[in-house]
């Protein structure tokens, strides 16, 4: 397993042994089917701002049964545990992707391991449901193309035009999430629990990409109260968007209000009746 690295000491030796005990005590409990630790756990480190993450999976029937025990949290020995209770059943029969298996599932059960499996039917759902079609993946890069377009590439111009630093700076941001997700999609890696780990991939080296962090990192670490500051660092993203292939639509407000003109001229008689004064 590929351990995430940070700075903080790793008490993820500590974590396990702790997760297998419990787990032990867990798995003979009639209906659990199996255990995954997950969080840092599965993406192998944990420190002292970890919790103890170990997803219960039980037969449908008997989850609430076990739940009102188990999926409680609740500090044991200095240790956060967090040990919610899902149905086996439940998450079989949902299809992948789905409202439920959704990316943020995906990733989570992506990077845990088993602790417990009754007949391999953890395993077996694992490597049935953890599956990136590529008509997802194109869905998600075009999306996060048009969003980070919008955001980088004309919020930040209005923004500097009508004075609002504030607000440049915010346009920035936003178009750099977009285009962090839309590099995951382009690698076909789930997307990270956002308000915690949207750099994860980036961090940790598994795409790529990872080796442009330095620049993708600047609008959330560099002061940007001046004009100056706000162009470079946004015309250093846009460059970094045409080497790796996320290609914007227009390449500024003149283009983008030729291309207006142009539809104007193509119009039906009827539009133009209908859009003019």
């Amino acid at each position: 397993m590929k351990k995430a690295i940070y700075r903080a000491e790793n008490r993820y030796e500590e974590f396990l042994s702790a997760a297998k005990k419990i787990s032990k005590k867990i798995s003979e409990i009639d209906g659990v089917v199996g255990i995954l630790a997950t969080g840092g756990l599965g993406r192998g480190y944990c420190d002292d701002y970890s919790d103890l993450d170990l997803i219960v999976y039980a037969d449908e029937k008997k989850c609430r049964k076990i739940g009102k025990y188990i999926a409680v949290e609740v500090r044991y020995k200095e240790i956060g545990t967090d040990t919610p209770v899902e149905s086996y059943q439940r998450a079989l029969r949902h299809k992948s992707p789905s409202k439920y298996w959704d990316q943020l599932m995906r990733w989570d059960r992506e990077n845990s391991q088993i602790l417990h499996d009754t007949d391999n039917r953890i395993k077996n759902m694992l490597k049935e449901k953890l599956v990136f079609p590529d008509r997802e993946q194109k869905k998600l890069m075009e999306h996060h193309r048009q969003a980070a377009d919008i955001h980088l590439m004309y919020d930040t111009d209005m923004w500097e035009k009508r004075g609002d630093m504030v607000n440049v700076s915010h346009a920035l941001v936003l178009g750099t999430k977009h285009l962090i997700l839309w590099i995951y999609a382009k690698n076909k890696k789930f997307q990270p629990y956002l308000p915690k780990w949207l750099f994860y991939h980036l961090e940790n080296g598994s795409v790529p990409e990872s080796k442009h962090f330095n620049t993708i990192k600047k609008p959330f670490i560099e002061s940007i109260k001046t004009k100056t500051n706000a162009r470079r660092i946004r015309n250093e993203l846009i460059g970094l968007c045409n080497k790796i292939g996320l290609e914007f639509k227009f390449e500024d407000f003149e283009e983008c209000f030729a291309h207006y003109e142009k539809n104007w001229e193509k119009a039906s008689d009827k539009t133009k009746y209908y859009l003019s004064w």
